[in-house]
């Protein structure tokens, strides 16, 4: 009986090993494929727009009376707090591929999907100045559930010059 219990557990584990394969193969892929924008594109797309609703929000920063709320992959959020009791979203910085922010003194330093740009809102939200970008510094956005993406989203088989600035169901 003893020598039957190491044959039984190989069996098994070869067994689970097999399964393990066709189990990977098949879920290991993403759901979400990547939203595209060419890399010319993106260096010129962050823009001051109206206010808007608020979806998929991140971090969030608190200054000089203004609420800074990054909505994922879109932008952030400018919310006027001088009232606590009756904020007011006021407006909205375009920012293609953002998910991630900080602030100091009158700089915003955000993610525009693999770049690093720094924002000045001295002059508020309709004079805001890209002052600096820094190319290439983060890797490209993962999928929202974390698997591999499909062959034919995998950079080679992408259009040349462009990058994921967002995500959305395959």
């Amino acid at each position: 009986m003893k020598k039957l219990i190491p044959v039984v557990a190989i069996i098994f584990m070869i067994f689970l090993s097999s399964c393990w394969d066709s189990f990977d193969q098949q879920s290991n892929y993403s759901s979400y494929k990547p939203i595209l924008m060419e890399k010319s594109i993106l260096e010129k797309s962050i823009s001051a727009q109206n206010a808007r609703q608020m979806c998929a929000t991140g971090k969030i920063y608190f200054k000089d009376n203004f609420i800074y709320i990054v909505e994922r992959y879109e932008g952030i959020h400018v919310i006027d707090n001088s009232n606590p009791q009756e904020p007011h979203n006021v407006g909205f910085i375009g920012v293609p591929g953002s998910v991630d922010m900080a602030m100091k003194n009158n700089i915003i330093y955000v993610d525009n999907a693999t770049d690093l740009v720094a924002i000045d809102i001295s002059n508020g939200i309709s004079g805001i100045e890209v002052t600096k970008r820094v190319a290439n510094v983060f890797p490209e956005h993962l999928p929202p559930d974390g698997l591999w993406l499909k062959e034919e989203f995998q950079p080679q088989n992408r259009p040349e010059n462009t990058v994921i600035i967002g995500w959305e169901l395959y």
